[in-house]
């Protein structure tokens, strides 16, 4: 699937701007001020693409989470909105503390040398295709949240979507801890310590766990609503191609780890007693 990952992408980006212009076109009960100032955050975060193109899937990423997150949180005035957006504000803090401590941390740098280099390499028109797709995709990634504001309701929907975020918040969030803690002792060899024992890619679960929360609750929301198909794509669109992307990544990954580490013993050991999407008990 990572093979076909920027394909997919692309697929995705057109399916949004159709949302968009939908939405737009339909007026101002399906499109808000609100909707607007999410786009300017996401537009405004994506940016961060002209100064190294991986900004934009970490940085930028996280920025939106925690700016949007908390915008959706303030002006919903709703329990609802206050439970959701806050548990995506938070998210977002964390994954921006995290990505900005490990840009910084010594067993990352051959990484963020290599990075560097590839962003020497990128055409200007690709940073801007990625600029417009990555500012569809973060406009709409909290969709579900801003539905479930709006309508202001705490139902079990909703109280199951937040429960299941911060779920992977935490799976994510240790994941991430453990993994740069040990990278730190040995950056050449493969994590073997905490939920990497059993499991080998806890964060990219982690994170696919958050977007299936934003997936509960927005749809239950919508659901609740009666509203029509087009919001439905605009709560699902987002989310699950996130899915999709970290799906490919533990695909990635394995075939990585197998690649490096293939010819270890410990590793063979390794890899026949643990799980790549759930972990082997």
């Amino acid at each position: 699937m990572y093979k076909y990952i920027r394909q997919i992408f692309s697929v995705f980006a057109l399916a949004l701007l159709a949302v968009l212009i939908s939405r737009i076109y339909a007026g101002d009960t399906d499109w808000t001020p609100l909707n607007w100032i999410m786009l300017g955050v996401s537009a405004a975060v994506c940016l961060l693409v002209f100064q190294c193109f991986v900004y934009i899937f970490n940085f930028s990423y996280a920025l939106a989470c925690l700016i949007n997150g908390t915008i959706i949180a303030v002006a919903g005035q709703s329990l609802a909105g206050y439970l959701l957006g806050g548990a995506m504000a938070f998210y977002g803090a964390r994954l921006l503390w995290f990505t900005w401590s490990r840009t910084r941390s010594e067993s990352y740098a051959a990484r963020v040398a290599n990075v560097q280099r590839e962003d020497a390499k990128l055409p200007p028109p690709v940073k801007v295709a990625l600029w417009v797709q990555c500012t569809l995709l973060y406009t709409f990634h909290l969709f579900g949240v801003y539905i479930a504001a709006l309508q202001g309701v705490l139902s079990s929907g909703v109280i199951a979507g937040a429960a299941i975020i911060i779920a992977g918040v935490v799976i994510e969030g240790l994941a991430d801890a453990q993994k740069q803690a040990a990278k730190a002792v040995d950056r050449d060899s493969f994590v073997t310590s905490g939920l990497y024992a059993r499991w080998r890619h806890p964060n990219y679960i982690g994170e696919i766990i958050v977007q299936v929360g934003l997936i509960v609750a927005g749809v239950s929301a919508v659901a609740a609503a009666g509203m029509t198909w087009g919001t439905f794509a605009a709560v699902l669109l987002s989310p699950v191609y996130i899915i999709l992307l970290m799906l490919s990544e533990c695909l990635r990954a394995d075939d990585s780890m197998e690649s490096r580490y293939g010819e270890r013993e410990d590793f063979r050991a390794y890899k026949e007693n643990s799980g790549s999407f759930l972990p082997r008990l």
